[in-house]
């Protein structure tokens, strides 16, 4: 009976090992995953026109299905700038799926989509209608939940092409 157990003894205690070592990390994913994210930011866009930039909120929604996968809509306002003729402004809204990969300090992500112009009588884009859009972030979490966002874009309307860069802040829950 001795030598029985003892021939047991070697496949229990790798059992229990790795039970024993992978419990703490699927309670500590199960416990870490948050797949919404909602960003708030303050944009630049590039118009073409001669006012050249305008300057407005940008708010985002994005769900996470998986480990790298999502969905994102953002909505940009850009509706200040620095001339006066140009005040009516315009707005961007943005939808296409994302792939993000995380460590344990900051996020990246990459997103691309279909993304929708209105352009104001006197707004700064030249060209409204539907295109595409291309973009990157960088999240730099400040906590579990919480963390500063930098975002890249490149939306395209027709011939015209239109950079932006915001700043702001990634709230995941």
């Amino acid at each position: 009976m001795s030598h029985r157990a003892n021939s047991l003894l070697p496949g229990g205690l790798l059992l229990c090992a790795l039970f024993g070592l992978r419990a703490p990390v699927l309670h500590a994913q199960a416990a870490e995953r948050r797949p919404w994210t909602v960003t708030a930011m303050f944009t630049g866009l590039r118009t073409g026109a001669e006012a050249g930039w305008v300057y407005g909120p940008e708010l985002g929604v994005r769900r996470d299905f998986g480990a790298h996968g999502g969905v994102e809509l953002r909505a940009a306002l850009p509706v200040l700038d620095t001339e006066q003729y140009s005040d009516d402004g315009s707005a961007a809204l943005d939808l296409g799926p994302t792939l993000t990969f995380a460590d344990g300090k900051a996020e990246y992500g990459l997103s691309a989509g279909a993304t929708g112009f209105l352009v104001a009588d006197r707004g700064e884009l030249v060209d409204g209608g539907i295109g595409a859009f291309a973009g990157g972030h960088v999240t730099a979490r400040l906590t579990t939940g919480l963390g500063a966002v930098a975002d890249a874009r490149v939306r395209i309307s027709g011939d015209a092409v239109y950079p932006s860069l915001s700043l702001g802040i990634a709230a995941r829950f």
